[in-house]
Formats: C-alpha cells, sequence, structure tokens
C-alpha cells in the first residue's frame, strides 16, 4: 500500500500490479483513516508514505528523494525499520536515484518559510512534512511495517507560497511568478515520486518472488 495526502501527490504513483494507491488527506487525519483501512480490509506486506515535503539541509533540492529512518513527532521519536531503509537504499541505488537518508520532522502546519526551516534544521531534521508521523503511528498500532518515502518540493531557502487553504487560488492570481515556479516544481518532484515507488515495488516484489522460490 502506499499513501499520499493529496491528488496532486497520489496521481504520480504509477498503477502496478499488487500495489495499492491510498490517499489519506493532510496532516493527522491521514493516520485515521490508514487506520481505517487497515482495520476494514487485508493487511497489505507494507505501508509506504509518499508525497512531497520540504527541504531542511541546505544541499537538498526539489526532486531530492527522502528515506526517512526515524520520524520526529510530537515529541516522539518514531525508528523506522534498518531492514527497510537498507532495501529502499538498494532500490533507489540500482534505478540511479538521488536520495538521502536522514531524520524528518512532522508538523502539523505547513512550514513554509526559510526560518522555520531554519529552526528545525537545527535539531538534526533534513526534511518535514505533515503525514509521516500519524502513518507510522497507525502502521505501529496495526503491527505493520513503515516505511516514509517522501519527495522535497521546496528548498530550505524558498518560501511556499501556497499552504492547501481556500485561499491558495487567490494566491496563484495574485502571484503568477510564484505560481508557474510551483508547477514546475511539482512536475520535478513529482515524476520522481512516481520513479521512487516503481523503483520501491519492483524491490519488494522481487523479494516475495524469491521467498517463494
Amino acid at each position: 500500500m502506499v499513501t499520499a495526502a493529496s491528488h496532486a501527490e497520489q496521481i504520480w504513483i504509477p498503477r502496478l500490479p499488487g500495489l495499492r494507491r491510498v490517499r489519506t488527506g493532510m496532516g493527522e487525519r491521514s493516520g485515521e483513516v490508514l487506520a481505517r483501512l487497515l482495520d476494514a480490509d487485508d493487511k497489505p506486506s507494507i505501508v509506504v508514505g509518499t508525497g512531497f515535503c520540504g527541504g531542511l539541509s541546505p544541499d537538498l533540492k526539489a526532486g531530492m528523494i527522502i528515506i526517512g529512518e526515524a520520524i520526529d513527532f510530537q515529541g516522539e521519536e518514531i525508528s523506522v525499520d534498518s531492514s527497510l531503509i537498507e532495501r529502499a537504499r538498494s532500490a533507489l541505488g540500482r534505478a540511479s536515484l538521488p536520495f538521502r537518508v536522514g531524520k524528518i520532522v512532522t508538523k502539523k502546519n505547513v512550514i513554509k518559510s526559510p526560518p522555520e526551516k531554519d529552526e528545525l534544521a537545527n535539531g538534526g531534521h533534513i526534511a518535514v512534512d505533515m503525514e509521516s508521523g500519524p502513518l507510522a503511528r497507525a502502521a505501529r498500532e496495526m503491527k505493520m511495517e513503515f516505511l516514509p518515502l517522501r519527495v522535497v518540493l521546496d528548498s530550505r531557502d524558498w518560501r511556499l507560497p501556497f499552504v492547501g487553504d481556500r485561499l491558495d487560488a487567490l494566491r496563484s492570481i495574485t502571484s503568477p511568478i510564484s505560481t508557474l515556479r510551483l508547477i514546475g516544481t511539482v512536475i520535478v518532484s513529482g515524476r520522481a515520486i512516481g520513479r521512487a515507488i516503481a523503483a520501491i515495488a519492483a524491490e519488494f516484489a522481487s523479494r516475495r518472488e524469491e521467498c517463494v522460490a
């Protein structure tokens, strides 16, 4: 199962055999949606949480793939299984995709300004999002493996012009240059989501075949 918060993120997830795409909504709601799905349906072999994130390290540009080794959420550090991290590293490496491994911090609001990002970076985090924490907790409660696999949309020095509320349409009209830049960045980062998920899905499919053999 691969989750994404919004339609703008989900559309980049490839349709592959054995892969279920789920849109969870933003923020803490994502964990609640996942919990209901895992409770109602057959459990998948792994849950991969993907989507856009903000880069906190100066060298992270749009399209860089982030493998979360730990998630800082509401004062708790949630570790990610090291074997999942190694499998993700192997898959992305074979696909020649750029990636970084590090700690993700999950916040309840969109972090859009460079000063906010600077503060979070001081805690040793390399990326920020709104869903990895709730998803990781929900997966843990259901005794499911969870892998956060995010893609940088906005770099540390870029002030994100939109925040996902009802005023974004007005902002797009009054800030056409920022809107065009964001569209271009979404395409770059969205394609990276698609390539990353395809590589991870191929890795897990090959491992299943090895186990069956």
